[in-house]
């Protein structure tokens, strides 16, 4: 596999993306490492119009972060050479993991210890919420 450098690939599809990406010459394929989609954006105020555009997770549905894309799927790439544009993929990429990582946490089922609350038995719990309720 020949060594990784940060690429805009436009696709066959009509989609761009930016991704670090390697090349794998036995499959004639680019292993392509957390890629993001290249949305366009307009905005415009006081008789300014402003173009630019941002980064977004290219394939939603998961949380990888390394796809094989056959090169045939490609019309035209380039590397990015920008540092400007480096650090803006960089800034996007590190934000998207985040994001990701908070989800995975915030779904996945937490283990109980004994520092998280006092453990006893039922009956002792029951006495308690009863003399509780007995007081108020």
């Amino acid at each position: 596999m020949e060594p990784d450098f940060l690429a805009t690939i436009k696709l066959i599809t009509g989609e761009e993306i930016i991704a670090k990406v390697s090349y794998m010459p036995e499959d004639d394929s680019l292993v392509l490492e957390n890629p993001m989609e290249v949305n366009g954006i307009s905005a415009s105020g006081k008789g300014v119009k402003v173009n630019g555009f941002a980064l977004t997770e290219w394939i939603k549905s998961t949380f990888e972060q390394m796809f094989i894309l056959p090169k045939k799927h490609v019309v035209t790439m380039t590397e990015v050479e920008d540092k400007r544009l480096h650090m803006f993929y960089d800034e996007c990429v590190s934000q998207h993991i985040t994001q990701i990582t908070s989800f995975k946490d915030t779904f996945e089922p937490r283990k109980f210890t004994r520092e998280m609350g006092s453990l006893g038995s039922a009956k002792d719990t029951r006495t308690k919420l009863e003399d509780l309720y007995k007081r108020s």
